[in-house]
């Protein structure tokens, strides 16, 4: 039961309750056994898969991966970041690196990569979370920027020159992309359970009302801080595996800040602040970008028109929708499902 904050008890969705009573699951069953079970099928069906057909699945899970990372801090904690991509650049250089001098397994190299990177969010989170609405966005595109110049003058990175993944630790497309398959599901699994955690409840509570949160002991800086970190880790991934994909990286490809806009237009298209949203904006962006790779210029003003539309008529995103049909499906069943009251007909 959620009593007021005078009554010295926090309401249920501080404790970890979930909002609207006990009969509402948070994170039903459904929710972990459905992404297991795709993609297993998914991995299993690789090796039926061409070359072409597995390049195109991997670069769809990474769009993916990346819309997802990056709703984790700008849909469920409401900060609008434009510099991810010092995130997604530091997992793919400390992947190479790492390789190049090492002899460590690939899995090992993949989690310390990432784990590079959500150190890095820490460093630059704890003074980056203090800002807030357009300055937290501008200091983040900063940050990067001011990052991307450091690398195109370190001579470790080999400063502006092209960094060769080892021969020796490339991947197959068959086997890439059912490691990539095999990550995402297990992001997808983390973040599940993160916004559906005591953590997750104190971000959206965070998000939707500051200052209420704060009157209830939410502190901004210890609650953003991890998540911060998480969503640094899961870009972190996406830049290793960004790095296997392409061989070898550049400053201005591994920090180009297209990997951020295209986190932000598949979170506006799937759904900003949704589980499955960012799935479903990066099937919707790939498969655009697909149909209109011949279009030359024209391809980007389709894609700016189709922001647009959603914008403007579906503000909730494609995922927001289908949720409208579902309740609306609910509400229109017959009438003999609807439980009758006592003493009626």
């Amino acid at each position: 039961m959620t009593t007021s904050a005078g009554s010295g008890t926090k309401p249920d969705v501080l404790r970890g309750a979930p909002a609207g009573g006990r009969r509402r699951r948070v994170a039903p069953a459904a929710r972990y056994i459905i992404p297991l079970v795709v993609g297993l099928a998914a991995i299993l069906l690789a090796d039926a898969m061409g070359r072409s057909l597995a390049n195109q699945g991997t670069e769809l899970l990474l769009l993916a991966l990346l819309a997802l990372s990056w709703n984790v801090i700008g849909g469920y904690g409401g900060l609008f970041s434009l510099g991810h991509q010092v995130f997604v650049g530091v997992g793919g250089y400390a992947l190479i690196v790492i390789l190049s001098h090492t002899d460590l397994p690939l899995p090992l190299v993949l989690i310390t990569a990432a784990l590079l990177s959500a150190l890095t969010g820490v460093v630059l989170g704890y003074p980056m979370l203090r800002l807030r609405g357009p300055y937290f966005a501008i200091g983040t595109l900063g940050v990067a920027l001011a990052v991307l110049a450091w690398m195109l003058n370190w001579p470790f990175t080999k400063a502006s020159q092209s960094y060769p993944l080892p021969m020796s630790d490339s991947l197959g497309f068959t086997e890439l992309f059912q490691l990539t398959v095999a990550i995402a599901v297990l992001a997808l699994l983390a973040i599940t359970a993160l916004v559906s955690s005591p953590l997750g409840l104190r971000l959206v509570a965070l998000r939707d009302d500051e200052f209420g949160a704060a009157s209830l002991g939410v502190r901004r800086v210890r609650t953003l801080l991890p998540v911060w970190a998480v969503s640094g880790f899961l870009a972190g991934l996406v830049g290793a595996l960004f790095a296997l994909q392409q061989g070898s990286l550049t400053p201005t490809s591994a920090f180009s800040i297209q990997f951020v806009l295209d986190a932000i237009v598949v979170c506006v298209i799937g759904g900003v602040g949704t589980l499955y949203g960012p799935l479903i904006g990066a099937v919707v962006v790939f498969a655009l970008r697909q149909y209109t790779a011949d279009f030359g210029e024209w391809a980007m003003l389709i894609e700016a028109l189709v922001v647009i539309l959603v914008v403007r008529l579906a503000p909730e995103g494609l995922w927001g929708i289908f949720g409208r049909l579902i309740r609306a499906l609910r509400r229109g069943r017959p009438a003999g499902a609807v439980p009758q009251k006592e003493g009626t007909s």
